[in-house]
């Protein structure tokens, strides 16, 4: 409750009109946006916050598998079925996760993602370990801080960079990466990202 803030002062002191909807679509030429709920509203500025879509057809296998392949990256089904996954995976298993090429939504996520999961699976699954795929170079947001966080998990957590992921087997929980295999007992892949849906068309 300390961190909320209420639209109440937008409404009162500045006249904002809140309208909570789901936007259906948006027409550039005529200024409007169709809403699911309350009809068409015309516009003078139109600023739009799209969330995120996935690129999933970028790599091969990932498309219809995300069940056996999670994201996790859309916070509900997804999340809470890696949790299943990682409390289900025996002790010495090992957990896969494949960061896309920036430019991705919140870019510290994928490695805080890494030593949550880290700090878990020492205390629970003993001899486990993380593997972080990167298709990136390097650690693509505070740097120094993942190194020296990851520093803190050696030996259980092993960071590769410039793994650019091509395929996956569902099946198999396979990753194929431009040289080598790599198979995991939770494959978590975090695909490629564009702006939402609303916003291409």
């Amino acid at each position: 409750a300390d961190i909320t803030v209420s639209y109440d002062n937008l409404k009162s002191k500045w006249g904002v009109r809140l309208i909570t909807d789901e936007v259906t679509a948006v027409d550039t030429a005529k200024r409007s946006v169709s809403t699911a709920n309350n009809g068409t509203l015309s516009y003078d500025r139109l600023v739009l916050s799209p969330g995120i879509d996935f690129m999933t057809d970028a790599i091969a296998g990932l498309t219809g598998n995300e069940e056996r392949i999670p994201h996790a990256w859309k916070a509900g089904a997804q999340t809470v079925l890696l949790r299943q996954q990682l409390e289900d995976m025996a002790a010495g298993g090992v957990y896969a996760l494949h960061i896309p090429r920036a430019p991705f939504r919140c870019p510290p996520g994928p490695y805080e993602r890494a030593c949550l999961v880290a700090n878990y699976l020492r205390q629970a699954k003993p001899r486990s370990k993380v593997l972080v795929l990167d298709a990136n170079g390097e650690i693509q947001s505070k740097k120094a801080l993942f190194a020296k966080a990851f520093e803190g998990y050696k030996g259980l957590l092993e960071y590769v960079p410039n793994s650019e992921l091509r395929s996956v087997n569902a099946s198999t929980l396979t990753a194929e990466l431009d040289f080598e295999k790599v198979r995991a007992n939770v494959l978590n892949v975090i695909p490629p990202m564009r702006a939402g849906n609303i916003a291409v068309h």
